[in-house]
């Protein structure tokens, strides 16, 4: 009997899922992903409890050597230039390594720079081309019209009274009388837009929002990174002695630039 009821298909079992209401907030978390959470935050406690009883149980008349050449300020520990700071056991580097160091700084720096660029006048075009969609679209004091091209995607803003120029030249061309180009001349009612048209239009401008943004804050990282790479072509230069500076009299030696 027992294979029998084995052998019988079962409905597969699936978690429950986030509701439809909720899906800004990310994924459900199940309890397992709590389980995680609250592990690591009992860890967290029996470190941070561990910590706080060794420095209440510490000796304070401990003393070792390295008291006698070490120095604190207002209570913290403050080393030398090449023991602790350096990250290499108290080893200083050589300036050629230095400046090779400085060089990868350099190019990595205008890769970025570059690719930044890059991005942010992809991203321009695409910004540009869609405001003079939003704009057409939008309701006009003046009455535009809206005219799309052949493949149904460009749009072009034609104004009225262009348009009434050119339908004056082809009657006069046709020989068509005055009350017909007057009748010709006049202004269709505005169609109103329908519900599906005003959603399209709203997430339009929410993706032009976005894409402004991103915009933005690609402008403000190209210039960052623009003064980070002279800072460090100009930190390069002072190494290699051929850097401007100000000397002991006050005299003021500006950097020597590439001949062009």
């Amino acid at each position: 009997m027992s294979s029998m009821r084995n052998a019988v298909q079962r409905r597969n079992h699936k978690e429950r899922a986030q509701p439809a209401e909720r899906q800004k907030w990310g994924i459900l978390e199940k309890h397992k992903d709590y389980s995680l959470r609250a592990k690591d935050h009992n860890l967290k406690k029996r470190k941070l409890s561990a910590l706080k009883s060794k420095a209440a149980d510490r000796n304070e008349d401990e003393f070792y050597f390295g008291m006698m050449s070490s120095q604190s300020r207002n209570g913290v520990k403050v080393a030398k230039r090449g023991e602790e700071n350096a990250g290499g056991g108290g080893k200083t580097l050589d300036m050629d390594v230095v400046r090779l160091m400085k060089t990868q700084d350099v190019g990595y720096l205008r890769t970025v720079l570059q690719a930044t660029r890059r991005e942010m006048e992809g991203l321009e075009k695409d910004v540009r081309g869609q405001e003079v969609g939003v704009r057409i679209t939008a309701p006009t004091p003046g009455g535009g019209r809206v005219v799309f091209g052949e493949s149904g995607e460009d749009v072009v803003a034609v104004p009225v009274v262009a348009m009434a120029d050119d339908e004056d030249d082809l009657a006069d061309l046709e020989g068509m009388d005055d009350e017909e180009s007057e009748a010709e001349d006049e202004e269709k009612p505005v169609v109103p837009m329908t519900k599906a048209e005003k959603v399209a239009a709203k997430r339009k401008r929410h993706g032009l929002e976005v894409k402004q943004n991103r915009l933005e804050s690609l402008r403000d990282r190209a210039k960052k990174l623009s003064t980070a790479l002279r800072e460090v072509e100009d930190q390069r230069v002072r190494m290699s002695g051929k850097g401007g500076g100000v000397n002991k009299k006050g005299v003021v030696y500006k950097t020597r630039e590439r001949a062009r």
